[in-house]
């Protein structure tokens, strides 16, 4: 191999710049972002994230900056391939020429999560969050579905109404126009999750995967919850294979399309399914 004049910012170069020399330590903290971003935050948040927790940034910049943070997430370098591109005529991003070349890099992260940092990361973009916060607001994103019309339900804000609503409604498509307040959702699904006879008739594997979620929930009360709630929402998508969202009760009464939303319907309920299991009903806690 000829002499190499750079490398992605995660890896070194041999002393002789023929090769690329892979460094765990950086490797972790690729790994890390792109867990962060599957995990549901943005690229302000997994910075301060980081710097609060004073993990060094890559660079000559003491500090993490969100647009660092999005480069990377969108790098296919990270999967070890590296484009050719052609820097004439003074482009500094250069102009990509050919095909990209696989296994050409130590490759850090593989395929798939790679693939649902950028579901993650297009979900940000179409629902306009931006969330510049260090908290994890929504635990079910891909998870919840509206019981009427089968249509997944958003997390929604509004100041300091926060609520999941039917996709459908909040594109004026039509549905029930009812809400649920977000943090009574969370706190009515959690707290189902913890009931003692769901850890009976299990298999083994799912009975620790159970165990291992009632512990993480145990830490939401910690100063600061944030690793809790991304390993929540991670096992959640494991656990959880059906959950819907009555949110206007067993039979609503159909709305006009100009209404208002309503929330927290006093007969709403949630059923929910756990792998392949039986479909289990719920109701909110007060």
């Amino acid at each position: 191999m000829k002499k190499l004049s750079a490398c992605p910012s995660w890896l070194d170069l041999s002393k002789d710049r023929r090769s690329f020399i892979f460094v765990p330590e950086k490797a972790e903290i690729v790994r890390r972002i792109f867990k962060l971003s599957i995990g549901g935050l943005g690229s302000y948040s997994i910075a301060k994230q980081l710097d609060r927790q004073n993990i060094p940034a890559f660079g000559k910049s003491p500090k993490w900056d969100h647009t660092t943070i999005d480069s990377l997430l969108r790098n296919r370098a990270t999967l070890g391939e590296h484009q050719p591109k052609s820097y004439a005529g003074g482009s500094k991003k250069g102009v990509p020429i050919g095909d990209p070349i696989p296994n050409y890099y130590p490759a850090i992260i593989d395929e798939q999560t790679f693939v649902a940092a950028q579901t993650a990361r297009q979900i940000h973009l179409a629902s306009g969050r931006g969330r510049k916060g260090n908290d994890l607001a929504n635990l079910f994103t891909g998870i919840t579905t509206c019981a009427y019309c089968g249509e997944a339900t958003k997390f929604y804000s509004n100041g300091n109404a926060k609520s999941l609503i039917c996709a459908r409604v909040l594109q004026g498509n039509g549905c029930i126009r009812f809400g649920w307040s977000y943090r009574n959702f969370e706190q009515s699904v959690l707290h189902f999750l913890t009931h003692p006879a769901l850890l009976q008739n299990r298999l083994i594997d799912e009975q620790r995967q159970l165990t291992t979620l009632i512990q993480q929930l145990g830490k939401l009360t910690e100063p600061n919850p944030l690793d809790a709630r991304l390993a929540i929402a991670s096992q959640l998508k494991t656990i959880v294979s059906e959950l819907k969202i009555s949110a206007g009760g067993k039979d609503p009464t159909p709305t006009h399309p100009a209404s208002l939303i309503k929330r927290d319907h006093p007969a709403r309920f949630f059923e929910v399914r756990l792998w392949q299991g039986p479909l289990f009903r719920a109701l909110p806690v007060p």
